[in-house]
């Protein structure tokens, strides 16, 4: 009489049990369900929803997922529903492959993280002489769509469109200067040096 044995197979994990928004004690589910994203508390929720999601390791199949199965509300891949149904209208208009609608994915996250920077950084800045740009405010950090930021790092941010590598410094002589194209941050300063020194 043969036996009959089960074969064991490898589990292939589901995107969504590597999701940040699964973690215990991440968040509660309200959090990426907020009733409006345009006005006050909703609005800043919805931004801080967003700004978390795109830094979550299953961000994109997140939002293809979304984008598929188009729920009619919440916070899915770092997109909102008005996101997901440009990205889908577009998608069918002009018959997108999965590399391009990746592509219009990062450019949302893109245009949406320097959103809140761009109206932060014109909210508080005064024009100065000589291209110089000046920061109204005493904090030395303010939280914008979820995230604590020097006015350097916003300055940064806005002109470079990406993270500053360590510590932002004005190159133009006036130390407390925001002009984003009188910023360096550490990772330019440093290549700066090693070309001098090969030069």
């Amino acid at each position: 009489m043969s036996e009959t044995r089960a074969i064991s197979t490898d589990h292939a994990p589901d995107w969504r049990e590597q999701a940040d928004c699964r973690r215990p004690g991440y968040f509660g589910t309200d959090h990426w369900f907020p009733t409006g994203a345009t006005t006050g508390k909703d609005r800043a929720q919805a931004a801080e929803a967003k700004a978390i999601c795109r830094e979550c390791p299953v961000a994109m199949q997140c939002a293809t997922w979304a984008l598929q199965q188009r729920p009619t509300d919440g916070i899915f891949g770092g997109l909102d529903v008005d996101q997901r149904r440009i990205i889908n209208r577009r998608s069918a208009e002009r018959q997108f492959t999965d590399e391009e609608i990746a592509k219009e994915i990062r450019t949302t996250w893109t245009k949406d993280a320097l959103g809140p920077l761009v109206d932060a950084y014109l909210r508080r800045t005064i024009q100065g002489d000589n291209g110089h740009v000046w920061w109204r405010g005493k904090k030395s950090a303010y939280t914008v769509a979820g995230r604590v930021l020097t006015p350097g790092q916003i300055a940064f941010e806005v002109g470079y469109g990406r993270e500053p590598q360590g510590h932002v410094k004005a190159t133009c002589g006036q130390p407390f200067c925001l002009a984003p194209e009188h910023l360096s941050d550490g990772a330019m300063r440093w290549r700066r040096s090693h070309l001098t020194a090969a030069a």
